[in-house]
């Protein structure tokens, strides 16, 4: 198992350790509920360190990663931000990834941690004939930590100087941090306000304390893999290997906001636009239990005794205090209101199908 470099503070803080994705990774140190709500109400300080970092330098990237990528590139500003899929011939999702414009022709494609190398792959194939082109894996190098939570905007403040609070979200910067120079973008995998900071390796360590000093009396905690998970499921952001696979499309997905069309061809684009033409036969959705329980992967999704799908992702949310999942159902079952029932060990918990996000931040 692959260690960040932040494992022995993960020890140190009594984190629960496990394996993830061939990384050992902190589940949690004082519990998912506490975590849980330390982001939703002040700040959570999570390890993604994970994490795939893709660089990509030279005059031809901007071709490769149009070709590559769902979303337009070549209108991506510097410091700007673009959440895409990359897919297979037949449109099926290899990962979903924020691609990261840092400079001219000079780009970082995040990946999942479970993808990175695949990803990786994928894109030193379709850049084999490119001289005009550099791919390197920056995984090792840039060091990633989410900074996550309503106070999140305070304690950057006072390590950088600088109201980051003005960053529009989905942009980046280059900007020191605890005296550090690094990368700091705008963007999460939680719903709340925050920040992604890409740290050089070297000074990783020194950055993680000075958060953790400072973010102390702020309510800051370190936060787990199990609270990221809640989280995220609230916002009905899906997960890759539970609700995405290179079996599902973006449209069966719900993710068709992140293909760009009229862009022009890219990977798998012919298969989208058939199925477009020819319908399709499951779309993910989300629902609510109305009674007591807590639906998870892989349970049956019926109406009225009839399975119509299965859940890919689903627990208790913690903010809502009920129980909420997304799943695949057939396309005539996927309308908000729509009555179903979740099979949890052989009972017909009824459920409700909803809009996502499933938790709203309030307004200030």
């Amino acid at each position: 198992m692959k260690h960040t470099p932040f494992y022995d503070q993960h020890k140190k803080l009594g984190a629960k350790i496990v394996p993830f994705a061939g990384w050992d990774m902190p589940l949690s140190y004082t519990g998912v509920l506490e975590e849980h709500r330390a982001t939703r109400t002040a700040i959570g300080l999570f390890d993604v360190s994970h994490m795939g970092r893709i660089g990509l330098a030279g005059p031809g990237a901007d071709d490769v990663l149009d070709r590559l990528a769902t979303a337009s590139i070549r209108d991506l500003p510097i410091g700007g931000i673009r959440y895409a899929l990359v897919l297979n011939e037949r449109g099926g999702i290899l990962d979903d990834v924020m691609i990261y414009r840092i400079g001219d022709r000079n780009y970082v494609v995040c990946a999942n941690a479970s993808n990175a190398d695949k990803i990786l792959q994928w894109i030193v194939r379709h850049a084999a004939d490119r001289s005009d082109l550099e791919v390197v894996d920056r995984t090792t190098e840039l060091v990633q930590l989410a900074v996550q939570g309503p106070g999140a905007g305070n304690l950057m403040w006072r390590l950088s100087g600088s109201d980051l609070n003005r960053m529009r979200i989905r942009t980046c910067v280059e900007t020191k941090v605890a005296g550090v120079p690094m990368i700091v973008s705008r963007t999460g995998y939680t719903g709340e306000p925050g920040y992604e900071l890409y740290i050089p390796f070297r000074q990783s360590c020194e950055v993680w304390e000075s958060l953790i000093g400072e973010g102390r009396p702020l309510g800051l905690r370190p936060c787990g893999l199990g609270c990221r998970d809640t989280l995220r499921l609230e916002m009905g952001y899906p997960l890759y290997g539970n609700d995405l696979d290179e079996t599902t499309t973006p449209i069966e997905a719900d993710l068709e906001f992140a293909v760009d069309f009229e862009k022009g061809d890219f990977v798998g684009r012919d298969a989208l636009v058939r199925q477009r033409r020819s319908g399709i036969s499951r779309k993910l959705v989300g629902f609510e239990l109305t009674r007591r329980g807590v639906p998870r992967h892989d349970q049956k999704i019926m109406s009225d005794g009839k399975e119509i799908g299965v859940v890919t992702s689903g627990n208790h949310s913690p903010s809502l205090n009920k129980g909420i999942g997304m799943g695949y159902v057939q396309p005539m079952f996927q309308e908000p209101g729509l009555k179903l029932q979740i099979d949890i060990r052989g009972n017909a918990v009824p459920a409700v199908v909803v809009e996502r996000p499933f938790y709203r931040r309030r307004k200030e």
